[in-house]
């Protein structure tokens, strides 16, 4: 089963993200409101994948390149209600996975999800037989 931690001030939000990622079989390990926190949870729990609202990045914007230094494994996908496509093609670029819109729609997120790790199978696959 894949883990999950999720960032994001609003606390309904982190719910509902919770309820649609344990639906789809993932586990949320932890759930907080801070970037600080959020960190201390990816270092307690080692996540296979971290959400975080795009107006944490405003608290810290360092927060992408912390998590693909540190947990390089960890796939990053970033959630806003506010959307347009430059701010996507950017974090798209800095290396984030996914990108999830508000309101949730279940079937997306969980698209998104399994896309991004289909694609990082994929990836290690080809690695290793170039090998």
């Amino acid at each position: 089963m894949l883990k999950a931690v999720i960032i994001d001030s609003n606390a309904m939000t982190r719910g509902l993200l919770q309820t649609i990622l344990a639906n789809n079989g993932w586990e949320v390990v932890g759930h907080t409101n801070t970037n600080a926190k959020g960190l201390l949870l990816l270092h307690k729990f080692q996540p296979h994948f971290v959400c975080i609202d795009l107006h944490q990045l405003d608290e810290d914007d360092a927060i992408l390149e912390e998590i693909k230094e540190n947990w390089p494994k960890t796939l990053i996908f970033l959630m806003s209600g506010e959307v347009n496509a430059a701010t996507i093609q950017s974090v798209l670029a800095r290396g984030v996975h996914g990108f999830f819109v508000k309101p949730f729609n279940q079937a997306t997120v969980a698209a998104t999800i399994r896309n991004a790790v289909l694609r990082l199978v994929k990836q290690q696959q080809a690695k290793a037989d170039s090998n």
